[in-house]
């Protein structure tokens, strides 16, 4: 049986509620917290941002999704997703219910076995990459969850907690100390320098940049500029942010049509439309302690 599972936050409002869940210990290095997600209406069509990989138990409500391929899919009942390289289009028909786990950069290939550079901008059949016993899980989660209900939510993520233990393949220190220093080093500055990381890995230039783009799916320098577009929307995003550090954030780019042009593509909405009305989900998949790699302060 996995061991505690902290609550981080439960979040809602009239159409959306999430209820988020810290790992247990034991799954901390492969995954970033666990979720339940509910949408209340009956057709949900949106763009979601850049994000590593998640593995996603669909409970209740169809639809599909679009890579920045052009390619389309409908989702699998369990959907192992690769790391997006830009904004992901979605389109479901509800009310819909799902439970997810945001995986680490580690947590995709300990799971999948795969490398996550030739898994970018896709969905799988989690069945297919992790067995079919999955599929009965599915199915339980979804007999715990009907619509409408007040569903076990604290037992679904020990059950699913539990399943991922018995999936995972333990990678090697030296790659875990890796992933941590990259990931410090995209949260020392929005425009972090390249030759700065190479420094500070104890691999050579192409070995390192190889074991990243196993693991986060691309080089350091696109790395980078996917976390700058990813956190300068979470700081305009944010209604606290001064005029001041807007400027700051604006510095970071070449220029403001730059700025606009990155933002939206990894975000799927340009900085103007930050501030429309209708971004409650957006602002809920930024927010704070929504997804712990995208957070400068590492909190």
């Amino acid at each position: 049986m996995s061991d505690h599972l902290n609550s981080l936050a439960a979040v809602s409002e009239e159409r959306i509620s999430i209820i988020r869940f810290a790992p247990p210990r034991a799954l901390a290095p492969y995954v970033m917290q666990l979720y339940f997600f509910r949408f209340n209406d009956t057709l949900w069509a949106d763009k979601q941002p850049a994000s590593l990989s998640h593995l996603i138990f669909y409970l209740h409500g169809k639809g599909s999704v679009r890579f920045c391929t052009g390619e389309e899919h409908a989702v699998f009942p369990a959907s192992l997703y690769g790391p997006c390289s830009s904004a992901l289009e979605f389109s479901f028909t509800g009310p819909f219910v799902d439970f997810g786990v945001a995986l680490t950069a580690a947590g995709f290939v300990a799971l999948s076995g795969e490398s996550a550079k030739d898994c970018v901008d896709t969905v799988m059949d989690a069945g297919e990459c992790l067995g079919r016993e999955i599929d009965a899980l599915t199915e339980q989660l979804r007999e715990m969850a009907p619509p409408g209900s007040n569903p076990p939510i604290e037992e679904m993520a020990r059950l699913v907690s539990d399943f991922l233990l018995t999936q995972i393949t333990p990678i090697p220190d030296l790659h875990l100390k890796l992933i941590d220093t990259v990931n410090k080093w995209l949260h020392s500055s929005l425009s972090p320098n390249v030759d700065e990381l190479f420094a500070l890995l104890a691999f050579s230039r192409s070995t390192a940049t190889r074991l990243i783009s196993r693991y986060f799916g691309t080089t350091p320098k696109a790395l980078m500029r996917k976390y700058r577009a990813l956190r300068a929307a979470k700081i305009l995003v944010d209604p606290a942010t001064s005029h001041l550090k807007k400027a700051e954030v604006e510095s970071h780019f070449y220029d403001q049509p730059h700025m606009i042009r990155e933002i939206r593509h990894f975000t799927g909405r340009t900085p103007g439309m930050l501030d429309d009305t209708d971004t409650g989900i957006f602002r809920l998949w930024l927010g704070k302690g929504d997804y712990r790699d995208w957070n400068a302060e590492g909190s």
